[in-house]
């Protein structure tokens, strides 16, 4: 995984309490229709990391290229069982071959137009990487679920990138053939470590001169200027269906630099794409990243389920806006409205996502901080240097 160093940006927190959500099945299998509509919850991201978790580096033993292939397969059977067309593009690096699995909701308006929601497979060897990168992927996929029973107007594809570990090699790929073939793709959302939480005063911490809370309780979401309305997007998004998240966004000016481009956004801004990267501050606060004891059980699972019910919120946001109110979607561009119920998906679906489409509700009880000022200042690194932390 990348190296990252954050600081926080920008933040109102509350508190909030979760009562009466709907529990998905636990045996890693995909919610039949009445199931997916439930909540994006601790349990159902669980689910699907205690399938993911375990060694699994393309170019590192038997065992984990093994483990690699496994999860590849279990990621298109997740996807192909909620009914997307799924595909397996196969990437190639350093003599192994892993694919990119890529889910697609077709688009009823305008399917030529995509929104992206991805999140890398791989761990570094040695390394059951539940956090880096099993929650991300688990997010994808919980997102996926509910909305598979969802239409939009443009498509909406779900991808587990492979080769993060090894300098982005499945992200570029698709990002290369993406802008080679000028694809329309109008948002893309990354999904690499959201699990890890600490409270303990002083286990958030900062590079030299970097102040901020001391707690790990946020989430970070970075874009590049090209980015700056998907970022406003997920941010008020966020704010409106999942209140009880903090959440830190950054704008980095151009296409960052060196910093911030060690994951699998960076790609797509290279070839000129909105892309946010949804991420905790890596090694400044959890200190399992890259070792042998990033497992399951380390994991805030109801933190995980809010980031993932955030992203979830901010999709769609970004997939349905009409700011002209003509019955066709922002990033359709111009053109004949649809006909009318053109746009199928519940128009509080964002909101629900939030506040528990199984019965749940999220109370707020109260600011306890304020806002916050934040700076990313720091050392988001290509994993490919193989730097741990």
């Amino acid at each position: 995984m990348k190296r990252l160093v954050i600081a926080v940006v920008g933040v109102a927190l509350v508190m909030s309490v979760v009562t009466g959500v709907g529990r998905p099945r636990l045996d890693g299998t995909v919610a039949e229709p009445a199931q997916a509509q439930s909540d994006i919850t601790a349990e159902s991201v669980g689910a699907h990391i205690a399938q993911i978790e375990g060694a699994r580096h393309a170019l590192g033993t038997q065992a984990e290229r093994t483990k690699l292939g496994e999860v590849a397969g279990y990621v298109h059977t997740q996807l192909d069982a909620l009914g997307l067309s799924v595909q397996e593009d196969p990437v190639t690096y350093s003599g192994a071959t892993f694919p990119n699995v890529i889910g697609t909701l077709q688009g009823t308006v305008c399917p030529g137009v995509s929104f992206v929601v991805g999140a890398h497979y791989d761990s570094v060897g040695g390394t059951p990487g539940a956090d880096d990168n099993a929650s991300g992927v688990a997010a994808m996929l919980e997102i996926a679920r509910l909305l598979s029973v969802q239409s939009f107007q443009p498509s909406i594809q779900f991808v587990s990138f492979s080769f993060e570990e090894d300098g982005l090699i499945g992200s570029r790929q698709m990002a290369v053939e993406a802008g080679a073939a000028g694809r329309d793709i109008a948002g893309v959302l990354v999904l690499d470590m959201i699990g890890y939480t600490c409270d303990e005063p002083g286990c958030q911490t900062y590079p030299p001169g970097v102040s901020g809370p001391d707690v790990g309780n946020f989430i970070s979401v970075v874009g590049n200027t090209a980015s700056a309305p998907l970022l406003q997007t997920f941010t008020e998004a966020s704010a409106s269906a999942v209140p009880a998240l903090p959440v830190s966004p950054l704008e980095v000016p151009g296409n960052g630099g060196s910093t911030t481009r060690g994951s699998d956004h960076a790609p797509f801004w290279d070839q000129g794409y909105a892309a946010l990267l949804v991420i905790e501050t890596v090694y400044l606060r959890n200190p399992n990243y890259h070792h042998p004891s990033d497992t399951l059980s380390t994991l805030d699972l109801s933190f995980a389920a809010d980031v993932a019910n955030a992203t979830l919120a901010a999709l769609v946001a970004a997939a349905t806006a009409d700011h002209d109110n003509d019955g066709r979607v922002d990033a359709c561009g111009p053109g004949p409205a649809p006909p009318v119920g053109g746009i199928a998906e519940p128009p509080d679906l964002a909101t629900r996502a939030g506040a528990g489409m199984g019965g749940g509700t999220y109370a707020v009880l109260g600011a306890v901080g304020g806002v916050l000022a934040f700076a990313v200042l720091g050392t988001l690194a290509a994993k490919r240097r193989g730097v741990q932390q």
